[in-house]
């Protein structure tokens, strides 16, 4: 399935958490997330959770954890 992470298309598994979308997208942005450098925010600017589920079509961003 397609979803969108900063702008870029990131194609993934079904079933795929948002931990494996970062992973997918980055080695270096999944270790800095997992080190709480960076969060995962959704197209409404929610924070998001590493283990949260992800379906077609959706859209996140990266940003720095504050």
């Amino acid at each position: 399935m397609k979803v969108t992470l900063n702008n870029s298309e990131v194609i993934i598994f079904k079933g795929a958490t948002i931990s494996e979308m970062v992973l997918a997208y980055s080695l270096r942005s999944h270790k800095m997330m997992k080190s709480g450098k960076l969060c995962v925010y959704d197209r409404f600017g929610n924070l998001t959770e590493a283990d949260g589920p992800v379906y077609e079509g959706q859209l996140f961003y990266l940003k720095r954890a504050e």
